[in-house]
């Protein structure tokens, strides 16, 4: 399953902000991915073990955690949270928040594309993470938004003192874009420091 597939666009302080979290931002991804994969296959499971053995057309079970999983995922009575959402009120429409805030933002000038030719997640790892969230691409804007904006307070923590106390700066930017500018600038910046 590919999502994002014409990547994810980030402005140069989105960007930088991150990379004051992370060292590599689509290492970064590709990891809180995989281990979110793997967090909700072991959740599936749990949640599942016990209708398996109530089960008694169920006579056994796989032993590899990931072949489990997928019969989990093509039983007739399996849902994903969509479909589960669904089910309970059917006006409820899928949750969009995330990427909402995300595209709230302009996005032109100096960016950076991450994942340019889109984020290749396994089918299995794509489908597990479904059974819990709504929409893939949804839950990772939000992960990835998060660090971002985890950066962004991080920096300007850091540096804002810094900047104040110093006798050389008589103005400071009116805005957070425009202070991450200004911190970015500074010979005395280093990433996540």
């Amino acid at each position: 399953m590919i999502i994002f597939s014409s990547g994810i666009v980030l402005t140069a302080n989105e960007n930088s902000s991150l990379l004051h979290m992370v060292p590599d931002a689509e290492a970064y991804l590709t990891s809180t991915i995989a281990e979110k994969a793997r967090l909700r296959r072991d959740a599936l499971i749990e949640e599942w073990r016990p209708r398996l053995y109530a089960d008694a057309s169920v006579t056994e079970l796989p032993a590899n955690p990931d072949d489990l999983a997928t019969l989990i995922l093509t039983r007739s009575d399996y849902r994903t949270r969509i479909q589960q959402d669904a089910e309970e009120d059917p006006v409820v429409a899928t949750s969009t928040t995330q990427k909402d805030k995300y595209d709230a933002v302009t996005r032109s000038g100096s960016t950076v594309t991450l994942f340019s030719s889109g984020i290749t997640i396994v089918d299995l790892s794509g489908n597990v993470i479904l059974a819990y969230v709504q929409n893939l691409e949804e839950w990772v804007i939000g992960a990835l938004m998060g660090q971002v904006n985890r950066g962004k307070k991080k920096m300007i923590a850091k540096y804002e003192p810094i900047i104040r106390a110093d006798a050389s700066v008589t103005t400071m930017p009116g805005t957070e874009d425009g202070l991450i500018t200004m911190i970015l600038a500074r010979a005395d910046y280093t990433r996540g420091g």
